[in-house]
């Protein structure tokens, strides 16, 4: 493998590590929002069952108002009684009275009703607080962890670029800008690729003989006939022989 081979390769291997550290820095605010989200879910989900409960508490609040009016029709009837003069006028008072009762009885089991619903009402919102609250905290700490780790890729991904200005200055000229060009569109694809078992290793069609044994004869760069991807070969290490055996 000549030198220019292993310049590109070390450079390339920068332009991919900063290529995926950049993509998974960019896929970490929509995670982000997606846990805010969630966290605002929540919170709507426990207004919810806050207001349920608000309006529980006030049909009760009324029902009750209701019944004091219809008690107060009760005595008001019963007193009424004693000052009627007519068969007629007692017989109609007795039936305002017993309408009234009626009224007053269906009223409280109307407010009995509703303070069972307030009961499990009551219940459904501190549990939703409580599992709110917990979840809020836990959520939290993911997205300032998420927040933490897209920090760190980014300030990886620098380190990378600098460590990359350092190696292009050693590439000639003309073979950065040869790579650069294979480097268009393929962010997170290789521009320099191995070549095995006769193959491109970038895409995988078949190549030339000719273009094996160019590349074997290492006088000049070559690229895949296919891709135009630069190929080499792979060095492979000589087996040694133990003299003492």
């Amino acid at each position: 493998m000549n030198d220019s081979i292993k310049q590109l390769l070390s450079l390339q291997d920068r332009d991919l590590e900063t290529d995926r550290l950049r993509s998974e820095a960019a896929a970490i605010p929509a995670k982000v929002t997606k846990i805010k989200a969630q966290i605002q879910t929540n919170k709507t989900e426990l207004e919810s069952a806050k207001k349920e409960l608000t309006q529980l508490l006030l049909l009760k609040k009324s029902k009750e108002v209701d019944l004091e009016i219809q008690e107060a029709s009760v005595r008001k009837h019963a007193t009424e009684l004693n000052a009627v003069k007519s068969n007629d006028a007692y017989r109609a008072l007795l039936g305002e009275i017993e309408k009234a009762k009626k009224d007053k009885s269906a009223l409280e089991d109307e407010i009995l009703q509703v303070m069972e619903q307030i009961d499990q009402a009551t219940r459904t919102w501190k549990d939703r607080e409580t599992a709110s609250k917990g979840a809020e905290t836990n959520l939290l700490k993911e997205i300032s962890d998420w927040e933490a780790k897209q920090k760190s890729l980014e300030e990886q991904a620098l380190a990378k670029e600098t460590e990359r200005e350092q190696v292009v200055s050693l590439i000639a000229k003309n073979l950065y800008q040869q790579y650069q060009t294979l480097r268009e569109g393929r962010k997170g694809s290789a521009a320099v690729v191995s070549l095995k078992n006769e193959q491109c290793g970038g895409c995988h069609m078949k190549v030339s003989q000719n273009l094996i044994n160019e590349v074997r004869r290492g006088q000049k760069l070559m690229t895949c006939e296919s891709c135009s991807r630069i190929v080499y070969l792979e060095e492979v290490a000589t087996p040694t022989t133990d003299s003492g055996s």
